[in-house]
């Protein structure tokens, strides 16, 4: 039996600006895309085959022409693609009653900070700090905004788009001058600082949403509060072996009725939560998006067990889909 085809599609940036990863000897680019979720090459399997498309900005791009049998949709960061949701939106619109779709782009396009911390007001044991969109063309007139909404320092200041802690500070108080932004009318989000130091640590897990299911992606544990691999503590691996081996059986049957009101109201059929998780089992949410990456495999990776059981919960979901659909 053929097996099924499923269509990832991905998309420029409105800037369409890409970085190049690599020249070979015979001038072939090889460049890295941003904003998508960039899931497709790394699910290989049995069941179905992975087909790849990149949406550009142009309003003539032909779409594919070959039989699919489901779409899944990549494209993640409704800052910096709105056109190409947009686009794929359209087919969304075309085809959405004849094959299964996967993260419809009209529901990424609320996945935005501000979007976020909108929809998902007044969760039981979810802090979703809050956050407004700006476009300041003055300190002044970022204070004045900071006052007016009714935030405290520290506040978290950072451009609309950016991902990895680029462009991202801590404002203590009202004598930052932002020297180091473009206060030209761009878009920024002020976010309100919380802190969560445990035990003098900070603590930061990825949790992946599958289905509505809540998996285990890492836990990276660091003195700083904006944490990033490159500044954990010497040897996170303790703390990282214990929410490991305990994610399945003491967190997850903990926190799942809070991520299943989350997809509830996101519905979206796969996205990342950067949170932190009290001793009682509250969630601090960072971020939320579809955009995170999850298949970077470094060799004895304590979490490795957990990015297995997060490949084999995306081929299940697209398999039940398809099947749901009694497509031949």
């Amino acid at each position: 039996m053929l097996k099924k085809n499923v269509l990832f599609i991905s998309g420029l940036a409105d800037d369409r600006k890409v970085r190049i990863a690599q020249i070979d000897e015979q001038g072939n680019i090889q460049w890295r895309n941003r904003g998508s979720a960039n899931i497709s090459q790394y699910i290989a399997n049995d069941q179905f085959q992975t087909i790849k498309m990149i949406l550009d900005t142009r309003s003539d791009q032909e779409l594919p022409r070959q039989m699919i049998h489901g779409v899944f949709n990549e494209i993640s960061d409704p800052d910096t693609h709105k056109i190409t949701l947009q686009k794929a939106d359209q087919f969304y619109q075309a085809i959405s009653s004849e094959v299964p779709f996967f993260n419809t782009p009209s529901h990424v396009v609320r996945t935005s900070r501000d979007q976020i911390y909108l929809s998902l007001d007044g969760i039981e044991k979810l802090q979703v700090p809050k956050t407004v969109r700006i476009a300041p063309k003055s300190s002044e007139e970022i204070h004045r905004i900071i006052k007016e909404e009714g935030f405290e320092y520290p506040v978290i200041f950072r451009q609309a788009g950016d991902h990895g802690g680029i462009s991202t500070i801590r404002v203590e108080d009202e004598s930052e001058q932002f020297y180091a932004f473009p206060l030209d009318g761009r878009e920024y989000y002020l976010t309100q600082f919380v802190e969560y130091r445990e035990e003098g640590l900070y603590k930061k897990y990825r949790l992946i949403v599958i289905d509505g299911e809540v998996y285990l992606r890492h836990l990276k544990v660091s003195e700083e509060w904006m944490v990033h691999h490159r500044n954990q503590i010497a040897h996170p691996e303790a703390l990282q072996k214990i929410a490991a081996s305990s994610f399945g059986s003491e967190i997850k049957p903990k926190i799942q009725p809070i991520i299943s009101e989350i997809y509830k109201r996101l519905q979206l059929d796969y996205f990342g939560i950067d949170c932190y998780i009290d001793k009682d089992m509250n969630l601090l949410i960072f971020e939320i998006n579809a955009s995170m990456t999850i298949f970077l495999k470094a060799e004895k990776e304590i979490f490795n067990k957990h990015l297995e059981l997060i490949r084999h919960g995306l081929v299940e979901m697209i398999r039940k889909r398809l099947n749901d659909e009694n497509i031949d």
